[in-house]
């Protein structure tokens, strides 16, 4: 054959002309007819999604005080409702599931706090509980920390397992394991989970006594299999280098989710997914703030999913995007280059052009997965039912909050102690500083409680009123006078300065510090922008210590940081 005909052969369709009639002539009769050529036939696919939760410990929102709150119920079911009536989802919970860490920064401050933590835990369990046979949860020690302990297991049921538990007396024995079959456009595919905790976990003593973890799983993994465990994942409660010990160890495992994340950055976000061996290590965020992703694309005309060794892994749709967006930006800046070479070009076209048509193109592997790290952010859908839930725990903890605090006031401060005076009574010789004070953000501090519903939230109040149950300041509902960010927060209580005229200052703290701010209000879970030099120069001015602000001299602002912060995450979250 002829390069010709070799050409007029491979470009048939395309090229009419090609064949006998020669001359480029039109052909005549019945091979002048046009044949109308069908679409390629997509063969079926079966989707399959596996979705790993971190720790959640009791929570339903973020704070909301950053500028990229990540997190909340109705966004996180909103996205698992968004992946499609096709796919057949798995979600797994590692345990610490229904309380905060009492240590730790959201730790309920007394009982009308923990009455909070029980009703979010109810909340919780209520929401993933709707998940039925398509959840697999474990138990971690942040579950039985309330006062309730371990009843609280029986109180807020889910379908938890754990195979290196030897259950503590009167706790009801937990499965091993669960085999779950998913079932995708008429394609089977078993998938077995168990977790193991790591016995260096501390708090796990009402739980019981942590067993070897080696031999708990080489059986627990065995007795799947043989039940028919195409896929095995185990859920390790425990650090990151726990989990990658289970990985390297040659178990059987096809997936381990680490069930502890360390660092406030990583507990937002979580790590890309990675493989040790033949084991892929996935590391959700917590608080579901992120949650880790597999989506595994199967040739539904096949009898079986095939095995994991034999997929491709091709990049999920959003790194795709993602990189769409970054050819078509590049096209963009060398197209304005009148200088930019025509064929190079030709290529970024060629480039934005194969990206874009194969943004929804189903995979052409006979099994292809994708790994993702999904943030759970504002800009996902809202699941109506999720966040109808939200405004009703709102209601009740407004109702049961105005009841039991109404009345309740801080103590009285000791004798020669100073309470707060409140914001008036600074006015009195202050004027010009409060004048200016009324212009900054600390003074919008308590209605940007009101807007959301949750000025009689536990969880929030103290950072948005002044001596927040400190003697002779505010409470909960007794707060009139004391509500903002007012002058006694950074300056110290002022009723003795007040009382001799505002001659002594020695009953009055002149100077701020950064710790003041870091350690109390300002800290990386609730300001993540914070900077205290460039947010000084937000709260000094005239009247406010005009002289100390020009020492400062020019050089970012708070307000700057967090409008860039805010550009960065792609725009504030709306008021709910």
């Amino acid at each position: 054959m002829t390069s010709a005909a070799l050409a007029c052969g491979i470009g048939l369709l395309a090229a009419p002309n090609c064949g006998g009639t020669g001359g480029g002539k039109p052909p005549t009769g019945d091979a002048g007819k046009t044949d109308v050529v069908a679409p390629p036939v997509v063969p079926p696919r079966a989707t399959f999604d596996i979705v790993a939760f971190g720790r959640v410990l009791g929570t339903i929102a973020p704070c909301g005080c950053t500028t990229e709150p990540l997190g909340g119920l109705q966004y996180a079911f909103g996205w698992l409702e968004g992946q499609g009536p096709d796919a057949a989802t798995l979600v797994l919970e590692p345990g610490s599931f229904l309380y905060p860490d009492p240590k730790g920064a959201y730790a309920p401050p007394d009982a009308a706090g923990w009455e909070q933590a029980e009703s979010r835990a109810s909340l919780l369990t209520t929401q993933f509980g709707q998940l039925g046979d398509h959840l697999v949860s474990s138990v971690g020690p942040f579950d039985v920390v309330a006062p309730s302990g371990t009843k609280a297991l029986q109180d807020h049921v889910l379908p938890r397992v754990v195979a290196n538990l030897q259950a503590a007396a009167g706790l009801p024995a937990l499965a091993s394991h669960r085999v779950v079959a998913l079932e995708s456009n008429g394609v089977t595919w078993k998938v077995g989970v168990t977790a193991v905790i790591d016995p260096r976990v501390a708090g796990l003593e009402p739980l019981g006594k942590p067993t070897a973890v080696e031999p708990a799983l080489t059986s627990t993994v065995a007795r799947m299999r043989e039940e028919g465990a195409a896929y095995v994942i185990v859920m390790a409660h425990g650090p990151r280098d726990f989990a990658e010990g289970l990985a390297r160890g040659e178990l059987g495992i096809d997936l381990v989710v680490v069930g502890s994340v360390e660092g406030v950055e990583r507990q937002r976000t979580g790590t890309p997914a990675t493989k040790l061996g033949k084991t892929w290590v996935f590391e959700p965020g917590e608080m579901l703030q992120s949650v880790a992703h597999l989506r595994l694309s199967v040739d539904a005309s096949g009898a079986a999913v095939p095995d994991a060794s034999s997929w491709a892994v091709v990049p999920s749709k959003a790194d795709r995007e993602r990189e769409l967006a970054r050819v078509e930006a590049r096209l963009k800046k060398f197209e304005a280059d009148p200088t930019a070479d025509p064929a190079f070009l030709a290529r970024l076209r060629g480039e934005r052009d194969a990206l874009s048509a194969g943004l929804d193109a189903p995979p052409g592997d006979a099994a292809a997965v994708t790994l993702s790290q999904v943030k759970v952010t504002c800009k996902l859908p809202a699941d109506a039912e999720a966040k109808q839930r939200l405004v009703e725990y709102d209601k009740g903890v407004a109702q049961a909050n105005i009841q039991r605090f109404t009345g309740v006031k801080p103590p009285a401060p000791a004798k020669g102690k100073a309470g707060f005076a409140g914001i008036e009574r600074c006015e009195e010789c202050h004027a010009e500083a409060v004048e200016f004070w009324r212009t900054t953000v600390h003074a919008k501090a308590w209605q940007t409680l009101v807007e959301v519903d949750k000025q009689y939230d536990l969880s929030c109040v103290s950072c948005h009123v002044t001596g927040y149950r400190k003697p002779g300041g505010s409470d909960l509902i007794e707060n009139a006078g004391l509500r903002d960010v007012q002058c006694e927060v950074c300056h110290g209580p002022g009723s003795l300065h007040v009382d001799d005229g505002g001659e002594k200052l020695q009953h009055i703290t002149l100077a701020t510090t950064a710790q003041l701010c870091a350690g109390e209000c300002h800290t990386a879970e609730h300001s993540d922008t914070f900077d205290y030099v460039p947010y000084l120069r937000d709260v000094l001015g005239k009247g406010h210590g005009e002289a100390a602000r020009a020492k400062l001299g020019d050089g970012p602002t708070g307000a700057q940081l967090r409008k860039a912060g805010l550009e960065q995450a792609g725009g504030a979250c709306p008021k709910m």
